[in-house]
């Protein structure tokens, strides 16, 4: 994904946000065609049944149920949906807005007021009993992180801004992680440093890694698209010497670092025989080059499993020249093994 600038986050939890402000349509409002609404706390379960007599909602001929809840501000609000309908979750302010819509539910409430949850099949075959179940998250928030640390956070409205302490020179990754949206982060630090990411990490979630300087900087955890909710920020120290040499000899296992160039190894080999090269990274595309004596040369890019580089081959006892590189110019942790077979 290309991405200039990091936009503003308006949305819910794998829900759908519409641009502007969209209104309860007539016939899903409370109340509406007759339908009674019943009244729950923050905290209560609720059951219920969507049959061929609950409202009707005349776009797609799905059922629905209205509850109303009196909610504070500032409430992380969850509500958890069971039973057998197959079913969503939607949430409408006093102006019948609607907020957000998904299963389960979590939005946070910025204005105390009275709240209508809508449980509604997912089409006009749904039906069935179910319990809708109500709580608020508790999150430990703060704006100062030291790494290595972690950090819980609420997504909503606009990106989260974290002050972060590096205290000592070397390898850092930091991992953006949410189940609830695609995540995007910018990491701003001393002398002009500025590095940003999407999908580095796995599952479409965010990752920054690099050799960074001791200082401060700052991370902004935000969404690609105009979704929010729960996320992890985990900033951890990897053991990778950076000044290490670059002679090694077989059998060899090295952690190395991939930065804005290929790494080059002088590789000896004491004895003749079959050899296994791989070079391995979460995020990185490897590939491997091996050069020897008379003119040896051999070269793999997805030999190995996940996209990794694997060289199995017979070379003779020498000195070869063994560069380790990505397929796009990624930075981050790989594992270089030379093993005899």
């Amino acid at each position: 994904m290309t991405k200039n600038t990091l936009p503003l986050i308006v949305g819910s939890v794998a829900t759908v946000f519409l641009a502007g402000c969209q209104m309860m349509p007539s016939t899903m409002g409370a109340g509406s065609g007759g339908q009674s609404v019943t009244e729950i706390a923050l905290g209560d379960r609720a059951r219920g049944e969507l049959t061929t007599q609950s409202g009707l909602n005349r776009k797609d001929g799905s059922r629905y149920q209205t509850f109303a809840m009196a909610l504070d501000a500032d409430t992380l609000l969850e509500i958890e949906l069971d039973g057998s309908l197959d079913g969503l979750l939607t949430l409408y302010n006093e102006q019948d807005e609607m907020l957000a819509v998904a299963s389960p539910l979590r939005y946070k409430i910025t204005e105390s007021g009275d709240y209508r949850v809508v449980v509604s099949g997912v089409d006009a075959s749904s039906y069935g009993p179910f319990s809708i179940a109500s709580s608020t998250i508790d999150l430990e928030l703060s704006s100062s992180l030291t790494a290595p640390g972690t950090a819980t956070g609420w997504l909503q409205d606009e990106a989260v801004v974290f002050n972060v302490t590096i205290p000592e020179s070397g390898a850092y990754q930091i991992d953006l992680r949410s189940d609830d949206f695609d995540t995007l982060m910018v990491m701003t630090g001393p002398n002009g440093y500025e590095v940003e990411n999407d999908d580095g990490g796995d599952e479409y979630n965010a990752r920054i890694g690099d050799i960074l300087e001791a200082g401060e900087y700052q991370i902004q955890a935000g969404s690609y698209e105009e979704n929010s909710g729960l996320f992890t920020l985990e900033i951890a120290a990897l053991n990778v010497d950076i000044d290490e040499g670059r002679e090694i000899s077989a059998p060899a296992d090295v952690a190395g670092w991939m930065r804005s160039g290929p790494d080059v190894y002088t590789l000896t080999i004491e004895e003749a025989g079959m050899y296994q090269i791989d070079m391995r990274a979460d995020g990185l595309d490897p590939m491997l080059t091996l050069e020897g004596p008379a003119g040896y040369v051999a070269e793999d890019d997805d030999g190995g499993d996940n996209y990794n580089a694997r060289l199995t081959e017979r070379l003779e006892a020498g000195v070869y020249t063994l560069t380790a590189r990505c397929y796009e110019e990624n930075r981050g942790l790989y594992n270089l093994t030379v093993t005899p077979l």
